[in-house]
């Protein structure tokens, strides 16, 4: 199978008997390619946990070889973002927003960058996908556990950064049997052929 890495999506880190979480990452593949170098690791990938659990019943790798895990990729243009604590995002008209209560997204390419470090692995609360015939309002929203109420400039949608979109995102854990190891992962698209 033919692997072509998705540029900007590796993380290295260092693996423990107790247990260690990456730093979260935007999903932008489905597939997520994981290697430790010294020793093997059980590994756990969660997009519903903000430190997700690994022990020794999860996924096994051994030492000097990969692996490649699938993982739920979705994702969302986004068109409006309120300033509040517990800030609604907003789709557009036609569009229904893919995530569930419970799931972690990530914010990339707002016009400020304040947005996209606050809104990073934000809880899911509130997933609105009724339109509101009432007031005029089409677009589904989305509430999340977020304060952007301190973010001075208010998001703004332009075709200069119409390209806002909110992924889906996840942590890993990685637990070795004794010594640390390092251990790399990157997200990668797949092919069938050799």
């Amino acid at each position: 199978m033919a692997h072509r890495p998705v540029v900007g999506t590796g993380i290295s880190f260092t693996a423990v008997a107790a247990g260690t979480a990456t730093t979260s990452f935007a999903i932008k593949s489905p597939y997520l390619r994981i290697t430790p170098r010294s020793a093997g690791v059980h590994v756990s990938v969660s997009q519903t946990a903000v430190t997700p659990s690994v022990g020794e019943g999860d996924y096994y790798i051994p030492s000097g070889t990969s692996e490649t895990l699938s993982m739920s990729r979705y994702s969302q243009r986004i068109i409006a973002i309120t300033q509040a604590n517990g800030c609604v995002l907003t789709c557009p008209e036609g569009q229904q927003m893919p995530f569930n209560v419970g799931n972690y997204v990530t914010l990339i390419g707002a016009n400020d960058v304040n947005y996209d470090n606050k809104i990073t692995h934000a809880l899911v609360t509130k997933v609105d996908n009724n339109s509101s015939q009432y007031d005029g309002t089409w677009q589904t929203k989305l509430t999340l556990d977020v304060d952007t109420s301190g973010i001075t400039t208010a998001f703004t949608f332009t075709e200069a950064n119409g390209d806002v979109t909110l992924y889906s995102s996840a942590r890993l854990a990685a637990k070795t049997d004794g010594a640390s190891t390092d251990v790399n992962i990157i997200q990668v698209q797949t092919t069938g052929e050799a």
